[in-house]
């Protein structure tokens, strides 16, 4: 944890890939996918690459990851930050909800886009970037992306469901209209940031945790 203003892009430590610069919160949704060796995970919006990248130290680099990126120009950025960070990933171009996938995946980790409400504080452009009306569209893309998410999970394997957004319409409501079930451990293994509204999930605010705002939830299938 940095304790005053250091440059990490200009440092030794980025260029040799030995640091990745993540807020404490954006780093709990690839600790709740808690990737094992051996495992195949998929990460569905992956770009720009701290949590792929971060999935694959968990598992010591022995686990399968397949990232997922929409734009071609996001996709090699993942790949060149892989390369420099060691780690080996497969990246995917194309659209999760679509995209061909050629197996069923131990664990799936969805952050898909949102509407930032979460990281004022690092993007304070948002505020006046955002706009009510696109709501609606990133709800649908969200639950859609989801449903892929689920159907793409083998029996008896898990999805985590992450935003740094702050609306209920793009977490609980989400979540819910799943019908599935809740891993109610990943609030034990995080009891200050369990959620007061449902059970198993996490939220973390900015005003209370010092850190971003972010939702977290693991499904089972």
């Amino acid at each position: 944890v940095l304790e005053a203003p250091f440059g990490i892009e200009e440092s030794p430590l980025w260029e040799q890939g030995l640091a990745m610069a993540q807020s404490r919160a954006s780093m709990l949704p690839a600790r709740a996918v808690d990737p094992k060796p051996g495992e195949h995970v998929l990460d569905m919006c992956a770009a720009p690459g701290a949590k792929a990248t971060h999935l694959a130290a968990l598992a010591g680099g022995e686990a399968r990851i397949t990232c997922v990126e929409l734009h071609p120009a996001r996709a090699k950025a993942l790949r060149e930050l892989a390369e420099r960070m060691g780690a080996e990933l497969e990246v995917i171009t194309g659209d999760a909800r679509e995209v061909g996938l050629d197996r069923t995946f131990d664990a799936v980790l969805l952050d898909p886009p949102c509407t930032g409400l979460g990281v004022l504080s690092s993007r304070p452009d948002a505020r006046w970037r955002r706009r009510p009306e696109a709501l609606d569209g990133l709800v649908t893309l969200q639950s859609e992306l989801l449903a892929r998410a689920l159907s793409v999970t083998r029996s008896g394997g898990r999805v985590v469901y992450s935003t740094c957004t702050l609306l209920r319409a793009e977490n609980e409501d989400v979540v819910r209209a799943t019908g599935a079930a809740l891993d109610a451990t990943l609030a034990d293994v995080h009891p200050d940031l369990a959620h007061p509204d449902l059970p198993g999930a996490l939220r973390v605010l900015p005003h209370r945790h010092g850190t971003d705002g972010f939702f977290v939830a693991r499904l089972l299938v």
